[in-house]
């Protein structure tokens, strides 16, 4: 039992020199790591408010629908990629981390403890709703917050001194 969990615990940390990253023909990311191509795998965020360029997670993608995908290792830091290979995952980032802003609350209701919203995003307009909203509203800084909805998509309000009132009316009881 004793070398299950010290196996597990066991963080390798990749560098340039130990994988490198490549656009499938699918346009998805691949990988070859110590010269072996893993396939497809995914970069994950393991601290993605504070230190979204940093420690990443990258996981081979399970061969089945019966398998889970499995950690390979964590990048510290993308400073030893090729520029090619750093836009290859930024660009991975942005996909799975797509977090539009709230420019304006078109209306905003709350009924059984729901809310349901109607905003307009960076992204264009949305409708989604939240639920319990001590649990949705997620404080990013001082001045901004982060709306997780009940399917998890995420929306941000940047700053709240520049939130218009309608936004400010809804969350102000959660602030």
């Amino acid at each position: 039992m004793k070398n299950d969990f010290k196996e597990a615990a066991n963080i390798r940390y990749l560098t340039g020199k130990d994988i490198k990253f490549y656009e499938t023909k699918g346009s998805l990311l691949g990988a070859v790591l110590d010269g072996e191509d893993i396939g497809r795998c995914d970069i994950l965020r393991l601290f993605p408010l504070h230190q979204a360029e940093r420690f990443l997670s990258v996981r081979r993608q399970a061969q089945s629908h019966r398998d889970r995908n499995t950690e390979v290792g964590i990048i510290e830091s993308m400073e030893s990629f090729s520029e090619e290979e750093k836009a290859l995952l930024k660009h991975e980032l942005e996909k799975r981390y797509f977090v539009p802003e709230i420019t304006r609350v078109k209306n905003a209701k709350e009924e059984f403890g729901h809310t349901y919203w109607e905003v307009e995003t960076t992204a264009g307009e949305r409708q989604f709703t939240t639920f319990d909203m001590s649990a949705s509203l997620v404080r990013i800084s001082e001045n901004s917050v982060m709306l997780i909805d009940v399917d998890g998509s995420r929306y941000l309000i940047p700053d709240l001194k520049k939130a218009d009132d309608k936004a400010m009316k809804m969350l102000d009881i959660w602030l």
